[in-house]
């Protein structure tokens, strides 16, 4: 009978555990049965996924105004006519990879040599153009990342768009046995009503 029995623990947003209580194996959710969601449900989803998206590009925008702020200090920057646009990643991607290779350009034209005159300047000039160099590759692995989530997210939007929805969960088929977390789900969706 102790085999029959299949331990669920809810926890609280913080990590706490709430409460436990035991269902048998026969209660358990079937993960091969048709989700059935409503259209608000939909719409719900879609909003939070703009919301990341938007998200997403304040970030990646203030992640280039940076890059430029510290390629002026070289006398360099990113193009201007650059469509810094969350949809328009690879060019932006390219962008930040020819501004790296004009700075290790004009790190590798500054010599140094022993009867050279202003050393200390050159040094200095060199000691700017590398560590512009590592701040601006490390925005465009930021920059990569915010691609990849963004794509995930693009990813996930057409899933939902691609998603059989029900009229109301009050029109499906009432002989089914409601599952409790489904009953619970469904009382806080339709709360705010």
């Amino acid at each position: 009978m102790a085999n029959d029995k299949v331990k669920i623990r809810f926890y609280n947003m913080d990590g706490e555990a709430i409460d436990t209580f035991n269902i048998s194996k026969a209660d358990i959710i079937d993960t091969k049965k048709e989700v059935k969601l409503t259209k608000d449900f939909s719409k719900a989803l879609k909003s939070v996924i703009q919301k990341d998206i938007d998200r997403l590009s304040n970030k990646l925008n203030k992640t280039i105004k940076e890059i430029n702020k510290h390629s002026i200090i070289c006398e360099e920057k990113l193009e201007d006519n650059l469509d810094v646009k969350i949809e328009n990643l690879d060019n932006i991607i390219n962008a930040v990879e020819e501004l790296l290779s004009k700075l290790i350009i004009k790190k590798s034209k500054i010599k140094i040599w022993i009867f050279s005159t202003h050393k200390k300047e050159k040094k200095a000039k060199i000691k700017t153009i590398e560590s512009t160099i590592d701040y601006i590759s490390k925005s465009q692995n930021n920059i990569i990342s915010i691609k990849n989530e963004y794509n995930k997210l693009i990813t996930r939007n057409k899933n939902i768009s691609n998603i059989d929805f029900e009229e109301d969960f009050s029109k499906a088929n009432k002989n089914e046995k409601e599952d409790p977390l489904e009953r619970t789900i469904n009382f806080y969706m339709t709360k705010n009503d």
